[in-house]
C-alpha cells in the first residue's frame, strides 16, 4: 500500500511538530514536509505535490486561503487537485470560518479538534469525501440564512459561498428536496445523528433512515458529511 503523503502548513510551532511526530507514528502516513508561513508553505505544496495539504487559515504573512488559491492557480487543474486539502480554522473567528468554507477546500476542520477526528478527516479526505466539523456547519448555515453569502478575508479579496456543479443542479431542479427531506437535510448540516433527528421530527428510526437516504440521492452525495457541504453550497437552507 502507498503512503498517505501529507504536507503540514501550521505557525504554530509546537502544534506543527506534534502533528507531525504524531501523524508519521501513524502506519500508511508519510509527513512530506512542514512550514510555518505561506509563501514558504506554497513552495513545499509546488515541490512536493502531497496527496494531503494540512493548512492552517491563520498564517503570519499571508492567510491559509491566499495560498491554497495560489497553489491551484500555479499548477495545471488536473495536478493541483490532485492535492486535497484541509482547512484547520478557530470556531471563534467567523469571518474566517466562512471565507476557509467559500474558499473551496475539501474538509474543514476546527484546531481544537482532536487527534482522533483528524486522522479520521484525513483518511476521509484522501478518499475523495469531505469532511466538515458541525460546529463549521452551524457558522455557515446561520449566515446563509441571514443572506450573508460574501465575506472577506482580508481588504483585498472577495469570496462568494457558491455553488454546486451544473450537473448536480439540473438533478435537484428536476427532482427537487421535499419539505420533510429539507427539514432532515437542515439537521444533517447541524451535526444530528438519526436517533435524534427521529426524536426533534417525531419521526421513526426507519422513517429517518428512508429520508436520509432520499437526501443523499437527490443531491449526489456518498455520505451526510458531502450532503451537508453540498446543501450549504447550493444555498438550500433558508
Amino acid at each position: 500500500m502507498v503512503d498517505i503523503r501529507v504536507a503540514i502548513i501550521e505557525d504554530h510551532s509546537l502544534t506543527r511538530i506534534g502533528m507531525r511526530s504524531s501523524l508519521n507514528e501513524q502506519e500508511g502516513i508519510q509527513v512530506v514536509g512542514d512550514e510555518a508561513t505561506a509563501s514558504n508553505g506554497l513552495k513545499l505544496l509546488q515541490s512536493t505535490k502531497p496527496d494531503i495539504a494540512i493548512v492552517d487559515i491563520g498564517l503570519p504573512d499571508r492567510d491559509g486561503i491566499w495560498l491554497v488559491q495560489q497553489f491551484r492557480e500555479s499548477l495545471v487543474s488536473e495536478t493541483a487537485a490532485q492535492t486535497k486539502v484541509m482547512m484547520l480554522t478557530s470556531f471563534a473567528k467567523e469571518q474566517m470560518v466562512l471565507a476557509a468554507f467559500a474558499a473551496g477546500a475539501d474538509s474543514y476542520c476546527v484546531k481544537t479538534i482532536k487527534f482522533e477526528l483528524l486522522l479520521e478527516a484525513l483518511h476521509i479526505t484522501h478518499e475523495g469525501q469531505s469532511w466538515i466539523d458541525p460546529a463549521i456547519a452551524r457558522i455557515v448555515l446561520k449566515h446563509t440564512r441571514q443572506g450573508a453569502v460574501a465575506v472577506k478575508p482580508n481588504a483585498t479579496q472577495t469570496v462568494t459561498i457558491s455553488a454546486i456543479d451544473p450537473e448536480q443542479a439540473s438533478i435537484l431542479q428536476a427532482d427537487p428536496l421535499t419539505n420533510r427531506e429539507l427539514q432532515v437535510l437542515e439537521l444533517i448540516v447541524q451535526g444530528y445523528s438519526n436517533n435524534e433527528i427521529a426524536q426533534k421530527l417525531y419521526l421513526s428510526l426507519g422513517s429517518v433512515k428512508v429520508y436520509v437516504r432520499g437526501v443523499l440521492n437527490k443531491l449526489c452525495a456518498s455520505d451526510r458529511t458531502q450532503a451537508a457541504v453540498l446543501a450549504l453550497r447550493a444555498g438550500l437552507l433558508n
